[in-house]
């Protein structure tokens, strides 16, 4: 598997130093690397591509949350998901994270779920693959939003399970891996200090990669067998360590796992 950085872990300012959050990413041994699109939006694609080829480093993905269809948009003008495939397609990058799907009624989820499906749809059409980012709340009442993501989110969408926050939220991860095992385009790892849900700390408890109570031992193993292909990405939100000696110590990690 190739391993790829969320770089999160550098802040909300990364935007402003590109140029040395790639040299640090390359410097601990990852092969790419995964943007927020708000952090990429403001970037000129051109020199966003010199960057990573001045660092040998592939932009593997976007990442993108809340509603793609904007409700606020005038007629005729375009939706937020067009603007955004077309930056990435600028970039080269062929895969975009979306995650935030939750459940408050019937009406609202059918909604939101039909809203994934169509622009998982519209993507594919632009050569983009959307893969669905899950957090801990899509594991509760046995995985229901998870579930139904799976079985109506169409044959379009795909899946960038985050192992750790399928162990916090109470799930069986191996489970959930096997409901969507041909459909995974991404692997994200991530650790947690302590045990819980992830609703009892207002500060997310991410640790570096071995410090905590995640088996991503377990999990890499699983991952090596049956998404071979899939890119296996670190994503640690908070560091009390240096961002380039976290990443660094969770590249080593995950290198490990995977042999």
């Amino acid at each position: 598997m190739r391993i790829g950085c969320q770089t999160i872990t550098f802040g909300d300012d990364q935007q402003d130093r590109f140029d040395s959050v790639f040299s640090a990413v390359r410097q601990a041994g990852y092969e790419g690397v995964e943007i927020g699109y708000r952090r990429l939006q403001g970037c000129d694609p051109d020199r966003m591509r010199g960057m990573l080829d001045a660092h040998g480093i592939e932009l593997l993905a976007s990442h993108i949350g809340g509603n793609l269809e904007d409700p606020r948009q005038a007629d005729g003008e375009r939706s937020l998901l067009d603007e955004i495939l077309d930056h990435l397609q600028k970039l080269n990058v062929s895969v975009l994270m979306y995650s935030g799907s939750r459940y408050e009624n019937d009406e609202q989820f059918n909604r939101d779920l039909a809203m994934v499906r169509a622009a998982s749809e519209g993507a594919a059409e632009c050569g983009v693959r959307l893969l669905y980012h899950n957090h801990y709340w899509e594991m509760r009442d046995n995985a229901r939003i998870m579930r139904a993501l799976i079985d109506e989110g169409g044959d379009a969408l795909g899946f960038c399970p985050d192992v750790g926050w399928i162990f916090k939220g109470g799930a069986d991860v191996i489970e959930i891996l096997e409901l969507m095992r041909d459909r995974i385009g991404v692997i994200h790892f991530k650790d947690f200090a302590f045990p819980g849900t992830g609703e009892e700390y207002e500060l997310c408890d991410t640790v570096e990669f071995g410090r905590g109570i995640v088996p991503l031992d377990e999990m890499a193993t699983w991952a090596k067998e049956h998404a071979p292909n899939a890119w296996a990405v670190a994503e640690q939100d908070i560091s009390v360590l240096e961002p380039d000696v976290a990443v660094r110590e969770n590249a080593a990690h995950l290198k490990a796992c995977l042999g």
